[in-house]
């Protein structure tokens, strides 16, 4: 059944729309994508990450990073956790195939690929969509390193079958994470030009991955982050 929603008159004025082609959780689990048709979208423009800020109640947006966009035929798909009981969680697990989506704005953000040096992403389950953006913005194969920590081993097992582009480890639980950062960092620290980190998800994930980064010798210029929860 399609989920219908109604739109005050004072959001109508400013609020943009699309439609959700299709909805998919990972396993049954804890990991959800919107795939949505954007009509109004030049994808084409897009050289650097992108945030989508999607309509998830009344006046209450949500910003999520659209990722695996087809310029031609206007569609992009959004990875959301929905692990947790928050507003947005809720939301994407109430979303139907054909569904109007509603979103205020796409906002262009500071990531975007290194051309000619490894990439190696550190993050959280909410990071998803935004290492697949970076990867489809390099527009060629790249070398990828790094690991993504999940909730639960079952929507970890489908990163591999969902998204088999991102060459991550994935664990479910952060020491592990922190330890393969430091392994990376010892083995890469006299070849820093050559690689660049991206971390990204929750506050204290970033300030521990940078922080254990910097302690072995990372330049803080190697270091892109961005923040998605605390």
């Amino acid at each position: 059944m399609v989920t219908t929603t109604r739109i005050s008159a004072i959001e109508k004025v400013f609020v943009k729309t699309g439609q959700i082609l299709s909805t998919r959780a990972w396993n049954g689990g804890n990991m959800h994508e919107l795939h949505l048709h954007l009509p109004d979208v030049d994808f084409d423009t897009w050289k650097k990450t992108q945030s989508i800020k999607c309509r998830i109640s009344s006046l209450h947006y949500t910003d999520y990073t659209p990722a695996m966009w087809d310029a031609t035929e206007k569609t992009c798909t959004l990875y959301i956790d929905t692990s947790h009981a928050g507003k947005g969680s809720e939301w994407a697990k109430r979303q139907r195939r054909e569904a109007v989506f509603y979103y205020l704005n796409i906002e262009e953000e500071s990531h975007l690929p290194e051309w000619g040096r490894r990439h190696i992403f550190f993050g959280d389950r909410t990071a998803i969509g935004h290492f697949c953006a970076i990867q489809q913005l390099a527009s060629s194969e790249i070398n990828i390193d790094g690991c993504v920590v999940f909730n639960d081993i079952t929507t970890a097992n489908g990163l591999a079958e969902n998204c088999p582009w991102l060459q991550v480890k994935c664990v479910t639980d952060y020491q592990r994470l922190y330890d393969h950062a430091e392994q990376v960092a010892i083995q890469i620290k006299d070849d820093q030009e050559n690689n660049v980190f991206y971390v990204v998800g929750n506050a204290q994930l970033i300030m521990s991955v940078r922080k254990l980064l910097k302690t072995h010798g990372i330049d803080g210029s190697r270091i892109k982050s961005k923040g998605f929860w605390k």
